[in-house]
């Protein structure tokens, strides 16, 4: 993967729906992300766009927002992403890509089947 960030942004909409810079949490404050060692938050981060790198700060200032717990929980959600096996992970973004392009009508209707399918008892 080209980028820490694009892989954390990945992972946080796959596992959470909110970006989570954790490197960055301890690192600085958002608005000094830019002039940061690159050792601190990855240097692939210059490999970024420009658009890029303003969803990046702008995801992280959404995570800098939210409550300590919610923080910690999708620190933790992405450790768990980055344990997973490389096939694993292409899976998941294959069918998360999958998803994005989906229509508003059949995004409507995986929602549905998909909270059935969580509503099924387990064995």
């Amino acid at each position: 993967m080209r980028s820490v960030f694009v892989k954390i942004s990945l992972a946080a909409v796959l596992l959470g729906g909110t970006l989570t810079l954790w490197p960055l949490q301890r690192a600085t404050h958002a608005q000094n992300v830019p002039t940061v060692h690159p050792r601190l938050i990855g240097q692939d981060w210059y490999e970024l766009s420009p658009q890029e790198r303003s969803r990046a700060l702008d995801n992280y200032r959404r995570f800098q927002k939210l409550p300590p717990e919610r923080q910690h929980d999708l620190e933790e959600r992405y450790n768990q992403w980055q344990q997973l096996p490389t096939e694993e992970q292409e899976r998941i973004r294959q069918n998360y890509r999958r998803y994005r392009d989906m229509n508003s009508d059949q995004k409507e209707d995986f929602s549905r089947r998909y909270k059935h399918w969580r509503s099924k008892p387990r064995d």
